[in-house]
């Protein structure tokens, strides 16, 4: 039910081109109204694909079902499906991948590099047991057994080239050190990201041309020079790749997700799972991944220096740079090239009468303009996030936002366009959600503060001051948004690091009866989405929507837009919940369940005693977070 259309005819009518015009903003094929945060240069004559998706295509991370087999609406009196927690992703990924049949795809910033201790196994893996495992080393088992069985026919990961090249010393179960160059600690051993990968898949690995395509693969976001002089871990912070995409077979997760052993525990984040090829969205990024492979390095081991910076130059100067650029840019753009695909709302609903399309995605993708020294020659994610944003208000004025952030360091383009929420409406004031002090990437380790009782040295000072200055980030936005009626909310729990990332706009956050009556959450926050049948769009993926995520890294989010009009055929002819309904409440779940374990950031003063480290570390995240 939604309370501003009048009549059924009018509410199908008003619903169809809402969600047609928002289907074209997400396409790139919308933008805002003259004057209303319009760029000067016009957006290239694109249109971006766009897979509509039925139930089936939906699946639970935290079952082994589609959603619609999962959840029967009627007697569940919770009416929201379970949020995926990390050891469900770890779990599910692991059992896929072991038992795949025909390909095994992940893309992702690194791998955790285990224990050392694997061995090869064909045995099941238990990896929801509780025994202190290392869930890396079930990771890189289950890549073995995947690679051991003949007739799999492709088997990549995807890595990003500095991050997979750093050293990570290995000195017992459970215990790693990430530095820039590890420690050679009595009985440690050096390896890194790529290696535990490509030793535990390389044995099968054959000399066939079919082969070629498989293995690891080492993505580098910056040029020759900038890879090979800066030092790691600093190489990473000029740009990375950032996607995450994992694929088995006709599977598909999108995650903000990578895969070490902090992700399959206690590092908090948003998955959502596409099953039966996903309308073709798992071909799509199986074909994304194939693109981006094709651009990248192949792996073959260690060179026999087993330096950094050697190795990586070695593997540069085998290609040509600029050649592999421009087919990159070209492939990419055909990619993403969805001209040719039919109008999505009315040849759907003729050629899927009786399986009704519950959501569009439009997968997106972000690549850095020093790449090029120019923008790619297709829509960006960070484009079609503002205009679908701005879609969303101008078409429907009721319209709410709630971003969630792991790094909250939001671009002016983009913080103007959350705050146009705020002063259109009183109901869509902004809901911005991120880390609290003890969740957040920088807060200190157990134990960190006496390790060293020396004086501290200008490295301690300035990763002591992070957190502050992150602080000082958060509290800059914190007054814009709260300036227009919205709210910061800081997620709080305690064991636990905020990782999540993600949009979700609702048409208006009235309760609706029916579902407030089963809401286990505390309908009085008005952060709270209590209505999951408002929910028009969704956003998950790799990005953080800070200037990172816009002009340094590689990313690739996915949106999606659900048809309402669905939902309220449904409910209309048979009183029933609409199937779209039962992912929007998954969704939802999501958003309230972070929400839970967060409170609202009150006190928004910034402390001017900074000093001089605070005022460059400040300046540093400006620019790099």
């Amino acid at each position: 039910k939604i309370p501003w259309l009048t009549s059924p005819m009018t509410a199908t009518i008003r619903q169809r081109q809402h969600i047609t015009q928002l289907i074209r903003a997400a396409r790139g094929q919308w933008s805002p109204s003259a004057g209303a945060n319009s760029s000067a240069a016009a957006p290239p004559p694109t249109k971006l694909p766009c897979f509509p998706l039925q139930q089936h295509h939906f699946g639970q991370l935290a079952g082994t079902a589609p959603i619609s087999d999962s959840i029967d609406v009627k007697t569940d009196s919770s009416r929201f499906p379970g949020v995926a927690t990390p050891s469900d992703f770890h779990s599910y990924l692991c059992k896929k991948i072991q038992c795949a049949q025909e390909r095994v795809i992940l893309a992702s910033l690194y791998i955790g590099v285990g224990s050392n201790t694997i061995q090869a196994s064909s045995k099941p893996i238990d990896s929801t047991s509780d025994d202190g495992s290392c869930k890396e080393d079930e990771l890189l088992q289950a890549l073995h057994s995947a690679a051991s069985n003949q007739k799999l026919k492709k088997i990549q990961v995807l890595l990003d080239a500095n991050r997979a090249l750093r050293k990570v010393s290995v000195t017992n179960k459970n215990r790693q050190s990430h530095g820039p160059s590890g420690s050679n600690n009595s009985g440690s051993i050096q390896t890194n990201s790529a290696e535990a990968v490509f030793s535990r898949i390389n044995p099968f690995m054959g000399d066939s041309p079919i082969n070629q395509s498989n293995g690891v693969f080492l993505f580098p976001v910056n040029d020759q020079r900038l890879c090979t002089i800066l030092p790691s871990p600093l190489d990473e912070v000029a740009g990375v790749f950032h996607i995450k995409a994992y694929i088995v077979d006709d599977e598909l997760i999108l995650s903000g997700a990578n895969s070490s052993e902090e992700y399959f525990s206690n590092r908090l984040d948003r998955y959502i799972h596409f099953t039966n090829s996903g309308g073709g969205l798992v071909d799509f990024y199986a074909n994304l991944c194939d693109i981006l492979c094709d651009y990248a390095i192949k792996y073959d081991g260690p060179s026999a220096s087993n330096n950094r910076a050697n190795n990586l130059s070695s593997l540069f100067s085998l290609q040509d740079e600029e050649n592999r650029k421009q087919k990159l840019e070209l492939s990419l753009m055909h990619l993403f090239d969805g001209k040719n695909q039919t109008d999505e709302l009315e040849d759907s609903d003729k050629s899927n009468a009786t399986a009704p399309i519950v959501a569009y995605a439009i997968p997106t993708f972000q690549m850095p303009t020093s790449f090029l020294g120019r923008p790619f020659r297709f829509q960006s994610d960070a484009e079609v996030t503002r205009n679908l944003l701005v879609s969303a208000l101008e078409s429907e004025q009721s319209a709410s936002v709630r971003l969630s952030s792991a790094y909250l360091n939001l671009t002016s383009k983009l913080l103007s366009v959350l705050t146009m929420y705020g002063k259109k409406n009183n109901v869509g004031a902004p809901y911005i959600l991120t880390a609290g002090a003890i969740s957040h990437g920088f807060a200190p380790k157990a134990g960190e503060g006496t390790k060293r009782k020396q004086v501290l040295g200008i490295m301690d000072k300035i990763k002591a001051t992070i957190p502050k200055a992150f602080l000082t980030l958060v509290k800059e936005t914190a007054q814009s948004i709260i300036a227009c009626g919205g709210k910061i909310i800081l997620y709080e729990k305690p064991g636990w690091t905020f990782h999540a990332k993600g949009i979700w706009i609702t048409a208006s956050n009235d309760n609706d009866d029916d579902i407030a009556h089963h809401c286990s959450f505390d309908r009085h926050r008005p952060e709270i989405i209590n209505n999951p049948s408002s929910l028009l769009a969704t956003i998950i993926g790799s990005g953080n929507y800070g200037a990172r995520s816009e002009d340094l890294d590689v990313e690739s989010n996915c949106i999606l837009i659900f048809n309402d009009s669905n939902d309220d055929n449904n409910e209309a002819e048979n009183g029933s919940v609409g199937e779209g309904c039962i992912v929007k409440e998954s969704v939802v779940a999501e958003w309230n369940n972070m929400c839970e374990s967060s409170h609202e950031l009150r006190d928004v003063n910034i402390d001017d005693d900074s000093g001089k480290v605070m005022q460059v570390v400040l300046e540093f995240m400006k620019r790099y977070l």
